[in-house]
């Protein structure tokens, strides 16, 4: 991201101290934000390999917009379906169907933030770089009679976090698990974990 994008997405010039440490603040940003949706959100046009669950058809990835090749333990294969969660029509994906079984899947595709407000996310996270330690210090709530005032104490990361929830949920995979076949264990003993 360059500088201009960054101020067109902040609505301000960027700060000396925020031009000095460009390269810093934005890799900073992006690592923030690759922990918070568990993406590897690195814009690039190249293989990244990913574990097939068991019994399971959708292999859930990082963000895409076009697929140039899948291979599937090492075969290339030409029988799958890009999907963004649920939807076979978007401008970016986060997975694919398979219509086999295998123990993984080899993407090569276009890779990287595919939209406007995971951009938005990256520049806000640019912004606070400087800032993540300390607290917002902004008024909570107040009551005139008996004069009481309480200060929001969260730390601006904090806050970030509940203004952008929505966004980040839209895009984490860090929820799905590695679901083996469904398998739930009930009070019974399995013959993996015996004690």
């Amino acid at each position: 991201m360059t500088q201009a994008q960054l101020e067109a997405l902040l609505g301000r010039p960027l700060t000396p101290v925020e031009v000095t440490n460009l390269d810093l603040y934005l890799e900073i940003a992006y690592q923030r934000l690759e922990e918070l949706t568990c993406l590897n959100l690195k814009s690039s046009s190249e293989d990244r390999t990913y574990g097939i669950r068991k019994e399971m058809s959708t292999v859930f990835t990082d963000l895409f917009t076009e697929i140039e090749s899948v291979k599937v333990d090492g075969v290339t294969v030409t029988d799958f379906q890009p999907r963004q969660w649920d939807k076979r029509n978007a401008n970016w994906y986060n997975s694919i169907i398979l219509n086999m079984t295998g123990k993984e899947v080899t993407i090569n595709a276009d890779w990287g933030i595919c939209s406007v407000d995971l951009k938005l996310l990256v520049a806000k996270l640019f912004a606070l770089v400087g800032t993540m330690n300390t607290t917002n210090g902004n008024i909570k709530s107040k009551r005139v009679e008996d004069f009481t005032i309480t200060f929001n104490d969260n730390t601006v990361f904090d806050q970030f976090l509940l203004d952008n929830s929505a966004t980040i949920n839209k895009y984490s995979i860090c929820s799905i698990g590695d679901v083996q076949n469904g398998d739930v264990c009930t009070n019974r003993i399995h013959d993996d974990y015996r004690i």
